[in-house]
């Protein structure tokens, strides 16, 4: 077909907000070309000639009802292209266009459940016009029984939480610190599915509710806690995924919420979704937010508290760089570390407040350990409990000679 034929039937098609959109993928043009004349004017057809553009696409000029793919392409086959749109756009249908070859592939990825249906080339156009139409049925169908399932969602949900209020509302306001948080992140770092890890940084409190107010005001305030009342913390994840468990398309959040757990906590290791790097990303936000809410609570700065997270070894690398980013921290600082009171020494400093339990501050942030400074720490220890540990700034190796 002319360049010319091709903008006339263009030309003639009437294209409302109710038009379906298809996306043909196929690395010959003139495949394209003949798809889309086959369809007429009843769809809004967008092409693709590879399955990076197509995702490209899919992302860009959605929403789409149906996505028709080519088997054998360069760079990224037919299934695995249809693999990626089914994680990314599940709603989506899609359908593989094959040549008698690759009928076995198509028939198993039907069976698995990547494709909706196939067509075998060359496709009679009664038989793609039929196949199109009912696959446009097929995505009709899940997007309504989606949305219905999502008001469901939604008001469970919103139930759960409310609950979660009443009982306890220091858990309920310490939930919407981290949920808050956890936005920031991840519109800091370009994430999708930023609602079911907000979702998940609320339900990540939940277990909150089974909490003595005793521990829960501790938690609340980030002090350190004995081993007895840190596995109730521990065992806050596993509480809250048995909670989310049978409420539907929860699956990702349970996932989430339940790789929180310590490795090792609750009685078994921690869990996380290795194939699937949206679970794991989320996991290493939500924890994050939650050890800085738990920093920030107990009145460490914004940049203490990260300093002493990247110490610790065990902090995502591009999560704690977005905490920079978004609380306006420019430079790196000295490292800190976590400290019992008898570990202190002479040289380092202070990077929190020294506090007792009922919240007196004895030695103020930034003061610099001495001699006299340890004396005065010994002889608090004998009055009052203090809010152990503490974190305190390392001098480096050279300074320390110096000094010497």
């Amino acid at each position: 077909m002319s360049n010319e034929l091709t903008e006339l039937w263009r030309r003639t098609s009437v294209l409302t907000g109710e038009t379906p959109s298809v996306l043909l993928v196929d690395d010959e043009p003139t495949v394209l070309e003949t798809l889309s004349h086959q369809l007429g004017t009843e769809y809004r057809v967008v092409t693709a000639l590879d399955g990076m553009s197509a995702l490209d696409a899919l992302d860009r000029q959605g929403p789409f009802a149906v996505v028709i793919s080519d088997m054998r392409m360069p760079d990224m086959d037919g299934i695995e292209l249809l693999g990626h749109v089914r994680l990314r756009h599940p709603g989506l249908t899609r359908v593989l266009h094959t040549a008698q070859g690759d009928l076995a592939s198509a028939i198993a990825a039907i069976n698995n459940g990547q494709v909706f249906r196939f067509l075998c080339k060359p496709c009679p156009t009664r038989e793609l016009r039929d196949t199109v139409r009912d696959a446009v049925e097929q995505h009709r169908l899940v997007s309504a029984e989606r949305e219905i399932l999502d008001k469901t969602l939604r008001a469970s949900l919103q139930a759960l939480f409310g609950c979660l209020e009443l009982a306890s509302p220091q858990a309920f306001a310490r939930a919407g610190r981290i949920r808050d948080l956890v936005g920031a992140l991840c519109r800091e770092l370009g994430l999708n599915n930023v609602w079911e890890i907000e979702v998940a940084a609320m339900a990540s409190q939940l277990g909150a509710v089974t909490l003595p107010p005793s521990v829960l005001e501790k938690l609340d305030r980030g002090l350190p806690l004995p081993e007895d009342e840190q596995k109730m913390i521990d065992a806050m994840p596993g509480i809250a995924a048995r909670l989310l468990g049978e409420v539907p398309m929860l699956e990702d959040v349970v996932e989430i919420v339940s790789g929180l757990r310590p490795a090792g906590g609750a009685g078994q290791p921690a869990l996380v979704a290795v194939d699937k790097p949206m679970v794991t990303v989320a996991v290493g936000v939500l924890r994050a937010a939650i050890e800085f809410e738990g920093f920030t609570s107990r009145g460490v700065t914004a940049e203490n508290a990260i300093v002493a997270m990247g110490g610790q070894g065990d902090h995502d690398v591009a999560a704690l760089a977005a905490l920079r980013r978004i609380r306006g921290i420019t430079t790196e600082q000295e490292e800190a570390r976590a400290f019992r009171i008898g570990e202190l020494e002479v040289g380092m400093r202070i990077a929190e407040d020294i506090v007792a339990v009922n919240g007196l501050v004895l030695i103020g942030r930034g003061i610099s350990v001495t001699e006299m400074l340890l004396e005065r720490l010994t002889n608090y220890k004998h009055i009052v409990e203090l809010i152990e540990p503490v974190w305190a700034v390392v001098p480096a190796p050279t300074a320390t000679r110096a000094a010497a």
